[in-house]
C-alpha cells in the first residue's frame, strides 16, 4: 500500500474537472479564466438594490431633518412647547373626526329623504341650500 490517500469521487470529479479546464484553455482562443455570469447577476442586482436603498435612506434623513428644523421654526415663533403644539394638534384632530363623523350622518339622512321623496340627493342639498363643498 502506498502512503497516498485514496481519492474521493468528490476529489476525482474536481481533478477531471480541472482537467477538461485545462484543456479547454489549451485548444482556445484566450488564457483568461471563465467567468460565471449567471453567479455574477444575482450580485450585481442585490449591490444595485444596496445602493438604492442607501440613497432612499439619505433622502429620508435630509427630509427628517429640514422637517425637524421646520418644526423647531415653527415652535420659536409659537412661543409653544411641542407637549402643547402636540396637545393643541390631537385636540384638532379629534374635532375633525367628529366634524366628519357628523357630516357623513347628515349625507346618511339626505339620502334617506331623497329617496322617499324619489329625488336625487344633488336635488335635496339645493333645496336646503347645502352647498356641494360643505
Amino acid at each position: 500500500m502506498s502512503d497516498e490517500p485514496t481519492p474521493t469521487r468528490a476529489n476525482k470529479r474536481a481533478a477531471s474537472a480541472e482537467a477538461a479546464d485545462l484543456g479547454d484553455q489549451s485548444s482556445g482562443s484566450t488564457n483568461a479564466p471563465e467567468t460565471n455570469v449567471a453567479s455574477e447577476e444575482p450580485l450585481a442586482a442585490k449591490d444595485k438594490y444596496k445602493e438604492e436603498l442607501q440613497a432612499t435612506v439619505a433622502v429620508l434623513r435630509g427630509e427628517l431633518e429640514r422637517y425637524s428644523e421646520e418644526r423647531e421654526r415653527v415652535l420659536a415663533t409659537s412661543g409653544m412647547t411641542l407637549e402643547q403644539a402636540q396637545a393643541l394638534s390631537d385636540m384638532h384632530m379629534d374635532r375633525l373626526h367628529r366634524y366628519n363623523d357628523i357630516k357623513d350622518a347628515g349625507q346618511v339622512l339626505f339620502g334617506k329623504l331623497a329617496e322617499l321623496r324619489g329625488k336625487t340627493v344633488k336635488e335635496m342639498h339645493q333645496e336646503y341650500g347645502v352647498e356641494s363643498d360643505d
